[in-house]
């Protein structure tokens, strides 16, 4: 009895040893994960001119109410604090949704918030809190011909995608930029840039050209934002892509390894987005697994050594349209401003690439 009441001891002893150095395991392997951005650190210059399209009266003046709302993911109370103190430094009156911060929150008190925006003759604007996760179910319920007669801007990145595109679906801009953030060390020329942008002031950015791209111009409507995010309304009634305009494809995205980047990608190839754009900005890629080669290897041409080369080698070799690779916008420490649903240029020569936003 007593040698198997020992053996017992030992197995559960073997058994803790062995979870332990798995934990140990799992610990050093999890701190080991390096992580990388493609795309933040371009050299960009910037100038302006000012916005002289059929959109002008959408623009903010000094004084003007915004209405500050969170129609994605439940914010923070600290980012939305820093979001109205940031629009008054601005000279703006920020107005408070009623459903920004509850935690208990559900998918009709969003929604309340967002019709309250676009219906209020008093908001000129609605400012994005944060970005995350829901937008698409929210937008569902929104009404294309409330969207259109607010003719008010959204602004906002990342999960904000979703109403970029519904809002160029029925014709008018938004601008897709810095959110909460922009009040919390986003870099002097972004946040400049972001200011004047919605005073109606657009930029011209000017960029250095990496390695990889395609030279050429072309002028289209400016679509897109963060690729997961994106890859999701096309198809729906919220595809921007199926408006009959030629346009320029921006794409972005964070803590996506190059598996799933493809697989959006793929997705945008088969319904012809990539095939029917006039040209291509990619912006930042950040967070990434710095093995970019483990999904693919050898099936798929070898290690990839960037994005950027395995974007070039498995999209873009029977596009013959102007291709950038690099812009600073997205999740990383840099992220200037895009006027989404108007006209744009882009040009891509050999040393460098310009993007001109809100062309006339």
């Amino acid at each position: 009895m007593k040698k198997r009441i020992l053996s017992v001891i030992c197995v559960c002893v073997l058994l803790l040893s062995i979870a332990a150095c798995t934990d140990q395991n799992y610990v050093e392997n999890q701190q080991e994960e390096v992580l990388i951005n493609e795309g933040e650190d371009t050299k960009t210059e910037v100038s302006y001119s000012a916005y002289g399209g059929e959109h002008s009266e959408m623009f903010l003046k000094e004084g003007d109410k915004i209405a500050v709302i969170s129609p994605s993911a439940l914010p923070s109370r600290e980012q939305t604090d820093s979001t109205i103190e940031g629009l008054k430094k601005w000279g703006y009156e920020p107005v408070e949704g009623k459903h920004v911060c509850e935690e208990k929150r559900t998918l009709d008190d969003i929604v309340e918030d967002v019709n309250w925006a676009l219906e209020d003759p008093e908001i000129k604007a609605i400012f994005c809190v944060r970005g995350g996760y829901g937008a698409s179910e929210a937008a569902e319920k929104l009404s294309q011909d409330m969207i259109k007669a607010s003719n008010k801007l959204i602004i906002g990145y990342s999960d904000i995608t979703v109403y970029h595109s519904q809002w160029t679906t029925v014709g008018i801009p938004s601008i897709h930029a810095c959110m909460s953030g922009t009040f919390n060390g986003l870099p002097d020329s972004c946040f400049e840039a972001e200011e004047k942008m919605l005073k109606g002031e657009m930029p011209t950015y000017t960029c250095e050209k990496g390695e990889q791209g395609i030279e050429g111009t072309a002028r289209g409507v400016l679509v897109g934002g963060n690729l997961s995010t994106f890859t999701s309304v096309i198809g729906t009634a919220f595809d921007c892509t199926k408006t009959g305009q030629p346009y320029i494809l921006f794409l972005e995205d964070v803590g996506e390894d190059v598996q799933h980047i493809h697989r959006y990608l793929t997705i945008l190839k088969h319904t012809g987005v990539l095939d029917n754009a006039s040209g291509i900005v990619f912006g930042e890629w950040t967070e990434l697994p710095e093995d970019l080669g483990d999904y693919f290897g050898r099936t798929r041409g070898g290690k990839f050594e960037s994005i950027s080369d395995m974007i070039t080698r498995q999209f873009l070799t029977d596009l013959d349209i102007p291709v950038a690779f690099g812009f600073p916008a997205g999740h990383g420490d840099i992220n200037y401003p895009l006027l989404m649903g108007e006209e744009a240029e882009l040009t891509v020569n050999a040393d460098d690439f310009a993007l001109r936003c809100g062309v006339n």
